[in-house]
Formats: C-alpha cells, structure tokens, sequence
C-alpha cells in the first residue's frame, strides 16, 4: 500500500460560484490546499481564479501512486471512464455523470459513490475522511443506495489530522513551507521533521 497518497474535492467559496468543485491528488492534502489557495507557490493553474477553495474531503488508502492517479482521472472524467460507464449503471445515474454539471458537487459526489462501487475500485481497502458532518451524512446515504461495499470506510474527521496520523512517506515531499506545523503535536515543521512523521 502506498504510506500516502489521496484523492480529494475541493469547493470553491468566491462570492457568486455556487457548488464549483475541483477533485485533485496529492501526497500531501493540508500543503496542496494552501498552494490551491495561492498561500505558497505551485497551486494549480485552473484553480486560480475560483479562490478561495476549501477542501470538502479525502479518499486515501491506495495500493500505489499510480492507483490513485487512475482513480483520480476516472473522479475527474466519469464520461470518459470505463469504470463508471458499466452497465449495471442504472441509465438516471449515467444521465447526471455524463450531463453538463459535471463541476458541481452533487455531481462528484454521486460520481465517488459509483465508483467505489464497480472494479475495480470496490476492491481496494480505501478510506474517505470528510470533516463536515452534513457531508458525509449525504456521502454515506449515497454510498448505500448506489452499494458501496461495507470494508470501504466513511469517516467523519479532520484531513490534516488523517494525513499526519498516517505512516511517514518513504518519498521526499520537498521542505515544509515557512511556519507550517503539525496539525497534532503544533510542532514547526521543518526538514528533519517534514509532514506524516508525528509521533504524538
């Protein structure tokens, strides 16, 4: 299993864009968000002009990088993904994921829950951590119409806290940015003690 590697659904808060949704992925959620925000460099182009964005929640657990970077493509392109095009896809549910509101939450949402529920995706020991509780009341309704299998879990929780309790990476994430801390222990960060290495 990769030690952390996520998935995520940003919202974005601009006065006048309702329900603008961004997924991503990323070894380091609470870093990506404040380069989504324009905090520190090397956010996402695409994203600029809709700041500031929150981040709504994670899907984490994956086998590889490269298992998080399919699931995050098909996230993405629901309408060009085998996995979420199958035919046990009910025609109302494939209507709304290849329809024109494919940047709006509920869209997303509905997007997550099928795909967790097809291979091969369902297969895979995945988590979601969502900090919002409404959220993921909505979340988990959806992943039990749509089957969503019992060993993928639903969490209500912090990002930043299911980040830093995770194992420390293997994989050098460059250094901590100027006066960022542990979210756990509210320690500075720094080289010799980069993100995902708290032992509180």
């Amino acid at each position: 299993m990769c030690v952390f590697y996520c998935c995520y659904l940003l919202r974005s808060l601009k006065p006048g864009v309702r329900d603008y949704v961004y997924v991503g992925s990323t070894p380091n959620p609470v870093r990506r968000l404040r380069q989504h925000n324009g905090e520190i460099s090397a956010g996402a182009f695409t994203t600029r002009t809709r700041r500031p964005w929150e981040m709504l929640l994670i899907v984490h657990g994956f086998p590889s990088k490269a298992a998080a970077l399919q699931f995050e493509w098909a996230w993405q392109n629901p309408h060009m993904s085998r996995h979420s095009s199958l035919e046990a896809v009910p025609f109302d549910v494939k209507r709304v994921l290849y329809g024109p509101a494919q940047k709006r939450l509920n869209t997303k949402l509905l997007a997550l829950c099928v795909m967790l529920a097809v291979p091969p995706f369902e297969r895979w020991p995945l988590a979601i951590t969502c900090p919002d509780r409404c959220l993921l009341d909505k979340v988990t309704d959806l992943a039990q119409r749509h089957g969503v299998p019992k060993h993928i879990q639903i969490n209500n929780g912090g990002i930043a806290h299911a980040f830093e309790s995770a194992p420390l990476s293997s994989a050098y994430l460059g250094p901590p940015a100027p006066d960022e801390r542990c979210y756990i222990c509210k320690h500075r960060l720094s080289e010799t003690r980069p993100w995902g290495a708290c032992g509180s």
